[in-house]
């Protein structure tokens, strides 16, 4: 004999916050954690920017998203809330190169490395991150590494190209676009 078993998916409209910038809802994450009522999505940058996306936790709750056109969903955001259960979103960690200035360059070779990086990435429709004077962006491949060495091979005295893992969020405005 065969029983079907059928879950409920819990549909969400929208973030309640996030626990990295709301301190009641961190000190709620950290409660519910000790007795184990946390549950996570995995979710992807690209899947993070999507209206309508479908997620089954760590723990089996099934979840349908629709977010707000134009809406993302970040690391840490509480997806869903309730006395006994607290869903989050966990970004998982993507191929990025990291560009960085060296440290003996003048301040007219600062400008112009800057302005002909980003010229660079532009043109090849990269989503960008500058944290701590550093600039990232996704990569798909290390020999992505090696293609921007080579396009910026006449700033390679004044700059560092290296590959990371990293939750990418791009900065606002500075998203992927199109002509």
């Amino acid at each position: 004999m065969t029983r079907a078993i059928c879950k409920t998916m819990i549909l969400i409209d929208k973030i309640i916050g996030n626990i990295n910038s709301d301190s009641h809802l961190k000190e709620k994450y950290r409660d519910m954690l000790k007795s184990d009522n946390v549950e996570k999505i995995e979710i992807t940058r690209l899947e993070s920017e999507r209206a309508r996306i479908r997620k089954v936790s760590n723990k089996g709750t099934d979840l349908a998203l629709t977010m707000t056109r134009g809406s993302h969903i970040n690391d840490g955001d509480v997806v869903l809330l309730t006395d006994d259960k607290m869903v989050i979103a966990k970004r998982v960690p993507e191929h990025v190169a990291k560009i960085s200035l060296k440290g003996n360059i003048s301040a007219e070779q600062i400008l112009e490395t800057a302005i002909k990086v980003g010229h660079t990435i532009g043109n090849m429709h990269r989503p960008i991150k500058i944290t701590n004077n550093k600039i990232y962006f996704p990569i798909q491949s290390e020999s992505e590494i090696e293609l921007f060495q080579k396009l910026l091979s006449n700033l390679i005295d004044n700059i560092d190209i290296k590959s990371d893992n990293i939750i990418f969020e791009p900065e606002s405005g500075y998203d992927i676009h199109g002509h």
